[in-house]
């Protein structure tokens, strides 16, 4: 039973997505674009109920990777290098479905498929250094090696995660800032609405990253015992 929660919370990770899908399209109210004259409906928005959660989410599995290389160096247990591969592939997979979903938004907002404002420029940026995290892992065969060169290189990575997080605050940009210091400009449904789909995405993430986790730990335990077995 307690070895089956990744998986029961995948399940619940795709119900709570359902559900934000029902939100996003028959409860939260449509918004109107400003300065319209008569109002036109901005259907576009719609995608924010998706794009935010992922982006959140991608942020969360980028701080594990940096996290499992703080303990690579520090406890020098193999385990939290494999941590830190699957929460990085992980993260990816949540970085590339916001750049889909935040290619479309851009289009159906600002008539253009990219624009080299702060937010995007920071965020691509992230995604080709965790790029360079799978290119160095493949070019180092010393499993030891491997380790505390992706654990140095994952940390440093990460910090393209603030970066790319505060950029809309401090430098002037066209993308818009959902949650600020006075909160989050959102009627009460749309709210409910993105932190159910918030808490689906979350939810299926880590329910991911174990049972990917659980299953790099057994195919290593099992190469390790095929390799005692042929000595």
């Amino acid at each position: 039973m307690r070895r089956n929660w990744p998986l029961y919370l995948v399940t619940i990770g795709g119900a709570l997505a359902l559900a934000a899908i029902i939100g996003t399209f028959f409860v939260a109210p449509i918004t109107v674009i400003p300065d319209t004259e008569p109002p036109i409906l901005n259907f576009a928005q719609k995608i924010f109920y998706f794009h935010v959660p992922v982006a959140l989410t991608s942020f969360i599995m980028f701080a594990v990777t940096a996290v499992a290389g703080v303990l690579v160096l520090v406890k020098k247990d193999k385990k939290y290098d494999t941590l830190g591969h699957i929460s990085a592939e992980v993260a990816v997979l949540y970085a590339v479905l916001t750049m889909i979903t935040g290619v479309l938004w851009t289009r159906a907002e600002w008539g253009v498929w990219w624009t080299w404002e702060p937010r995007l420029t920071t965020y691509f940026i992230l995604l080709l250094l965790m790029g360079g995290y799978f290119m160095l892992r493949s070019s180092v065969e010393d499993p030891n090696r491997r380790a505390r060169f992706s654990a140095v290189y994952g940390i440093v990575a990460f910090l393209d995660v603030p970066i790319s997080f505060l950029s809309i605050r401090l430098i002037q940009s066209v993308h818009p800032v959902v949650f600020s210091s006075k909160g989050a400009a959102m009627e009460t449904n749309m709210l409910v609405t993105f932190l159910i789909g918030m808490a689906a995405m979350v939810s299926f993430g880590i329910g991911l990253l174990v049972i990917r986790f659980r299953e790099e730990v057994a195919k290593e335990e099992l190469e390790y015992l095929k390799n005692q077995i042929g000595s």
